[in-house]
């Protein structure tokens, strides 16, 4: 093993090849650097490589080249050196297809929960009279990002999903929650999460955000932080544009509750295709919600990833 694999990063691996290969598709002739890049590449990739995951089709187009260049496990770097530009292009083009199939798919999915999350948030807020709305982004610090992989990332989300269900703490009061998984160039592997609690019982937003912040920083051992949405700074930028859609909403207020579906609604965007998982475990959620029961003022649903 190389002495520097262990510091790469799982979550830039994958872009980076994505990146690589939409490159390489749409360049009419290869770059000075092409071949190194290319190997480079190609051995990080087969570092991180893991059999039980699912890859996105770009990077299943570069694990084909890992196979048809592989002698006794290891990668051959002459024949490698030895495909031409258009050799790999072509090899790459076959892959065109499943990756447009891909967004088209995300896109659908996405269209599909934000529905089902704006028919959840409209539940909520049509039995309580008043709701806090809290949202905070969760993600990696960048200088930890190596420390994390898709196995390390859903083994965190779940033991958060398992706290916000027992009501530890922090998330005593709550009526409700939402998350979403992402994958970024800069965040690398994040969580969009959404907080409703009960208005009555429950103000004080921005603390709820910062003590969930804190509980993420606890789960992962110092290497997460966390966006607060909730600060003063961040809600006056929307409310001068009367589009703030987080803190106290008011079933009353029809421009509050407009506002609040509007917010949520981030948190599920058919037009983020660049935010998606380059790799999954079988039959992870990228997306959930709390169950809602009109006759339970408190409810417990399953905190899985998986189905």
């Amino acid at each position: 093993m190389n002495s520097q694999q262990k510091y790469l990063n799982p979550s830039r691996v994958l872009i980076n090849i994505e990146q690589f290969v939409e490159r390489t598709i749409a360049s009419r002739y290869a770059w000075r650097e092409f071949h190194d890049e290319l190997i480079d590449l190609l051995f990080d990739l087969h570092a991180i490589f893991d059999f039980e995951l699912q890859y996105s089709a770009y990077v299943e187009a570069m694990l084909e080249l890992i196979w048809q260049n592989n002698i006794a496990c290891k990668i051959d770097i002459d024949q490698l050196k030895a495909l031409s530009f258009k050799q790999v292009q072509q090899g790459f083009d076959r892959f065109k297809r499943s990756r447009d199939k891909e967004i088209n798919d995300f896109c659908r999915l996405e269209s599909r929960n934000r529905e089902r999350l704006r028919d959840y948030l409209d539940d909520l807020l049509g039995h309580y009279s008043k709701l806090l709305f809290v949202r905070v982004d969760l993600a990696y610090l960048k200088g930890k990002q190596h420390k994390v992989n898709v196995w390390q990332f859903q083994q965190d989300v779940r033991e958060l999903l398992g706290f916000i269900q027992d009501g530890d703490r922090c998330f005593r009061d709550l009526e409700g929650y939402a998350w979403a998984l992402e994958q970024g160039e800069e965040k690398g592997f994040h969580c969009h999460l959404l907080l409703i609690y009960n208005g009555s019982t429950r103000q004080k937003d921005y603390y709820l955000a910062d003590q969930t912040i804190q509980r993420w920083q606890e789960i992962t051992e110092g290497n997460g932080y966390g966006f607060n949405c909730n600060t003063p700074e961040h809600k006056s930028q929307f409310r001068k544009m009367d589009s703030l859609g987080i803190g106290m909403i008011h079933r009353d207020n029809d421009r509050e509750v407009q506002n609040a579906i509007q917010a949520c609604s981030y948190l599920v965007n058919p037009e983020k295709s660049n935010q998606q998982l380059r790799v999954k475990l079988l039959r992870m959620h990228t997306f959930g919600t709390g169950s809602y029961k009109r006759n339970y003022r408190r409810y417990r649903g399953i905190p899985s990833l998986n189905a």
